[in-house]
């Protein structure tokens, strides 16, 4: 049984049992249309508290029986309102019920968490997929994975297309979708989500319900789990207070220097604010329990075999050997920042890589926001990079990955060159060469 539902069903015992001991007396003298109206509202309580308690699928037999019991006596009770003798032994046997029905709901009927997990674009899904695993098998848990949809942002800060990614989770994880799950209605017991912008995102933005603001109104226990994971000198430091920041009752984060980072600047904010009395103090909100991304590409396995044809074709020599496999990375900072001097260092990469085609493959994987940013952010620069895109794919000699899911790239890769961003912190942890590019070296 939810833990709420739990709660709520010992309250209308804890009442019944309250007017039991009270209302002896008083039914003798209230009208008997007054009396009888008091007995059919406890009658409907005990109903209702014996509906719920079949529906937990448990064996309470014996508090059911009880149940049934206290709707006899209440019957007893309606014939009896003259008789004080006999009202009075009739609610002594009552409120004797109700006691044990009490006791046997609070150590017999075992409490279940209903945990909601809300990822929304699936390449980000193994910032939650570990402790969603953790999760799903535990007796005492019910959890559900709902994906939430997200707009794009146009430039002028408009809302632009809605996408939806339930469809593109593994088969693995069963998705449940956002229109058949009222957060309000249900107030699971505890929400995990990873996107912590709110309204401030400029590429992409969730639907307002599920902003972490309104999520806190609906459960005792708001979760953040960054969907990126930072170097040793921490996440920017506005990362440190977004709206998810702020608004969660925990936010998971990584140990040593980056949780003492998000300590510090976190407690900087909320002084500077005067929000000491209001939000959750740094040493009780932050958890350095790691990120559940280093979890996934440390547990991910393959065969070649199980790959895409397209791929296969690309890394097996004409001997059925493998070729090494470069792992590619643009982000989207450095886009922003050199702009069409990217584009040049692109161009430069593939000449590299095109003469080296018999040997090794580049498994180019740009951030999956990098287009949708260029597109809002600098505009003026899409045509020529989605040149650059269409002219790899139909060159055929390396492999352009759109999969939803990062992790098989680092784990099927030999190495890793490109731009410095979370995905170098998670790749360092298979062990792999890194090499960051400079877009400003074309030799």
């Amino acid at each position: 049984m939810r833990k709420q539902a739990k709660k709520q069903l010992c309250e209308s015992m804890e009442y019944l049992i309250h007017t039991a001991e009270t209302i002896g007396d008083l039914l003798g003298r209230l009208s008997r249309e007054q009396a009888t109206d008091i007995l059919a509202q406890m009658q409907e309580l005990v109903i209702h508290a014996g509906e719920t308690i079949e529906t937990t699928g448990n064996d309470c037999v014996e508090i059911i029986e009880k149940l049934e019991n206290a709707c006899e006596i209440i019957y007893q009770l309606s014939g009896s309102l003259d008789e004080f003798k006999a009202r009075i032994h009739l609610m002594k046997e009552l409120k004797e019920l109700f006691d044990a029905v009490h006791n046997e709901i609070r150590r017999n009927i075992p409490e279940k968490l209903e945990i909601l997990f809300l990822p929304y674009q699936v390449s980000m899904w193994d910032s939650l997929e570990s402790v969603w695993q953790a999760a799903k098998d535990r007796d005492d848990m019910d959890c559900y994975v709902v994906p939430i949809p997200f707009y794009d942002v146009l430039p002028d800060n408009s809302l632009g297309n809605i996408h939806y990614e339930g469809d593109r989770y593994p088969d693995y994880v069963p998705v449940t979708s956002y229109l058949k799950y009222s957060i309000e209605a249900r107030r699971p017991d505890v929400i995990f989500f990873h996107n912590p912008y709110d309204e401030y995102n400029r590429v992409t933005r969730i639907p307002e319900q599920y902003y972490s603001k309104n999520l806190k109104k609906s459960t005792d226990m708001l979760v953040y789990v960054p969907y990126f994971v930072s170097e040793e000198d921490g996440p920017a430091e506005y990362q440190c207070y977004t709206s998810g920041v702020l608004f969660a009752d925990r936010v998971i984060v990584q140990p040593g220097s980056i949780y003492k980072k998000y300590c510090r600047v976190y407690t900087n904010v909320v002084r500077h604010n005067g929000l000491e009395h209001t939000l959750i103090p740094a040493e009780q909100k932050f958890l350095p329990l790691g990120s559940p991304k280093f979890d996934k590409v440390l547990n991910m396995k393959y065969e070649l075999e199980d790959l895409p044809e397209a791929w296969q074709k690309v890394i097996r020599k004409p001997d059925g050997s493998r070729k090494k496999i470069l792992l590619y990375n643009l982000s989207i900072s450095p886009m922003l920042e050199n702009r069409e001097q990217t584009l040049k260092k692109l161009d430069n990469v593939f000449q590299f890589f095109r003469e080296r085609r018999e040997e090794l493959v580049l498994l180019w994987r740009p951030h999956p926001l990098l287009t949708k940013t260029i597109e809002s952010m600098v505009p003026w620069l899409l045509d020529a990079y989605m040149q650059r895109v269409r002219q790899f794919q139909e060159e055929g000699w390396g492999i352009y990955d759109e999969t939803p899911d990062p992790n098989l790239a680092m784990v099927l890769s030999d190495g890793y060159y490109g731009d410095m961003s979370s995905l170098v912190t998670t790749y360092r942890e298979t062990g792999k060469p890194i090499l960051l590019q400079d877009a400003y070296i074309l030799d």
